[in-house]
């Protein structure tokens, strides 16, 4: 019987034991809906060399299909990214979407 006496009534136990569970549940949700993490940034897209990209690669840029892709790596080489364009593989527009993924590395080197 002490620790009822220590605790109070039984009805003050258990209003103690609800704020303590309301507690635990807002610092379990907490971390879980994103109030206490830190905003981060997005990673910078993947940037690809044109004239050494993989098929494969050039396909999982924004708005560009496996034929788009065929024709990007059947014109290599590049000397530059809007090379693309000039020579009518994409239309400025599609190159808008994808020019910060793309580069064109001297000879040489990757």
């Amino acid at each position: 019987m002490r620790v009822a006496s220590q605790l109070g009534s039984p009805a003050v136990a258990r209003a103690r034991l609800r704020g303590v569970a309301v507690l635990m549940a807002v610092a379990l949700a907490l971390p879980a809906c994103g109030l206490l993490h830190r905003h981060r940034e997005p990673a910078p897209p993947e940037v690809y060399d044109l004239n050494h990209a993989s098929l494969r690669k050039l396909e999982t840029l924004p708005g560009i299909t496996p034929s788009m892709a065929r024709r990007m790596v059947d014109g290599r080489p590049y000397r530059d990214p809007h090379d693309l364009v000039t020579r009518g593989i994409l239309t400025e527009r599609e190159y808008r979407r994808v020019e910060d993924r793309l580069r064109v590395e001297a000879e040489g080197g990757h």
